[in-house]
């Protein structure tokens, strides 16, 4: 009598290694009390420069220190949404241009704190206007307060990006450092229209400019719910 031979079961297949986690980004340790301290005076230095300076020197930079703020934060900011480019620059590349970006915000906010050392020592703008805004009356010079002060908080977040490194506060870090388009826009309005009318070739560059930062805003903010709704 034939013995009933016994059904062999196929082996589960071996479940997929998970992927390797990948590391986050570098975060900037939280700046200690010697490093705010050297702040604080090179930012009293800066707000100083423009009203110790006199003549030919004081004159450039009533004329040029707002210009070459704007430049250098419109590059900042340009710059900063070029990481987001991971399909088109290498780690390395990328990590470069976040060097960059930081060099420029602050080369970009210690231009702007010469720019308003020198309109309140000229007596264009009054101190308290300068740390508070809207109180000049002037739409322009108050976007312009506006811009300044936004922009000075991203920096600051910026600098404390260790203390946001964790996932349950980087959200209010995009939000706070996030300010600094909404400082650019301010910045924007303000160079164009309170000073001196611009050439028609700067007008032309920074419409460029703004498109630009437009469309990689745009890429970011799709690209970042492209990544939301992809399956795992």
């Amino acid at each position: 009598m034939a013995q009933p031979t016994a059904t062999r079961t196929a082996d589960p297949a071996p479940a997929p290694a998970p992927a390797p986690a990948r590391p986050g980004p570098p975060h900037t340790p939280a700046p200690g009390a010697a490093a705010v301290t050297g702040g604080l005076l090179v930012v009293a230095l800066l707000l100083c420069a423009g009203p110790l300076a006199g003549g030919g020197v004081r004159e450039f930079l009533d004329r040029m220190a707002g210009v070459f703020a704007l430049v250098a934060l419109s590059g900042s900011v340009m710059l900063g949404l070029a990481t987001v480019f991971r399909d088109v620059l290498t780690p390395a590349q990328r990590q470069f241009a976040q060097l960059l970006h930081r060099a420029a915000g602050l080369a970009g906010v210690g231009f702007l704190l010469v720019h308003i050392g020198v309109k309140v020592a000229a007596q264009k703008i009054g101190a308290a206007d300068a740390v508070l805004g809207w109180g000049s009356g002037d739409l322009l010079v108050d976007l312009g307060t506006l811009a300044a002060q936004l922009f000075v908080l991203a920096l600051l977040t910026g600098l404390w990006r260790g203390v946001f490194a964790t996932r349950r506060w980087i959200r209010p870090f995009r939000v706070l450092h996030g300010a600094a388009y909404a400082g650019w826009a301010a910045g924007l309005v303000h160079g164009l229209g309170a000073g001196r009318a611009p050439a028609g070739w700067v007008v032309a560059c920074y419409a460029l400019c703004a498109a630009a930062t437009l469309a990689a805003l745009a890429y970011r903010l799709t690209r970042g719910r492209g990544r939301g709704r992809r399956p795992r």
